[in-house]
């Protein structure tokens, strides 16, 4: 997929920064959007929220066409600011400036255009611009079986995904070892969804999330992924969101960085 590009900035529940914040650039996302800048991780596996993110959230992404439909979301991200829609565009052909809208001084995604932008922005003649279920139209990775999704790391390979529809869908991951194994010891494989994004993505029900024993074991950076914007719940990492601007300018090192 996506020859390992995409989606969890907020992965995890709790990744670190490194995975966009934790709460995003990692696999357990979607399994073909790329996530916004402003994500710092590294390429994710397949149907992760990883790779060179669209502006408008720092968050990853949720594998293609899971079971959940996008919940609005309900806290604060550090998304890219505008003031008019090319303050958005990337040059990536899926999030350039006829992807996204400046709304309220925010960038949103409003979806890809055709197949032939996911394509490129793959460079992957299997990844179609569909809707998964969530209202937006976006890059999902095609399949004739689930042997053709998946990234073949443990918690990203097969048996994590299903064909349905012509699309791969990201059931989520088995267990704790998957989990350890595709981002380390720390994580586990908890029956929740990941943290809410930015994106119209939707999510599977168990993902891959750091463990902890309070907010301190989430934090990973001074800025937006500090204690201050994390919450342990019955032992997993939930991000809370960020708290204003400075927050989000010194997680991403730019000054175009809100938080809306």
């Amino acid at each position: 997929m996506r020859a390992t590009l995409l989606i969890a900035l907020l992965l995890a529940g709790c990744a670190d920064t490194r995975d966009a914040a934790d709460a995003g650039a990692r696999p357990s996302m979607d399994a073909g959007t790329v996530p916004p800048p402003g994500t710092d991780g590294g390429a994710p596996p397949p149907g992760t929220d990883g790779g060179a993110p669209p502006p408008g959230t720092d968050a990853g992404d949720p594998p293609p066409g899971t079971d959940a439909g996008p919940p609005a979301p309900s806290i604060t991200f550090c998304v890219l600011g505008c003031a008019v829609d090319a303050d958005c565009t990337t040059a990536s052909p899926a999030f350039d400036a006829d992807n996204y809208r400046c709304d309220d001084g925010r960038c949103e995604y409003t979806g890809c255009v055709d197949d032939a932008e996911c394509r490129a922005t793959f460079s992957n003649t299997s990844y179609v611009c569909r809707d998964p279920g969530t209202g937006v139209r976006t890059c999902q990775q095609s399949c004739d079986a689930a042997a053709d999704c998946g990234s073949g790391t443990p918690a990203f390979d097969a048996n994590n995904y299903a064909c349905e529809g012509g699309l791969c869908r990201y059931v989520g991951c088995r267990d704790d070892a998957e989990c350890e194994s595709s981002f380390g010891a720390g994580y586990g494989c908890f029956d929740r969804d990941p943290p809410p994004t930015p994106l119209p993505l939707p999510v599977a029900t168990a993902n891959c999330v750091r463990r902890c024993a309070g907010a301190a074991d989430c934090a990973t950076d001074s800025g937006a992924f500090g204690a201050d914007n994390y919450a342990c719940d019955a032992g997993a990492c939930v991000y809370r969101g960020c708290n204003d601007d400075a927050e989000c300018r010194t997680s991403l090192s730019s000054a175009s960085y809100v938080c809306r």
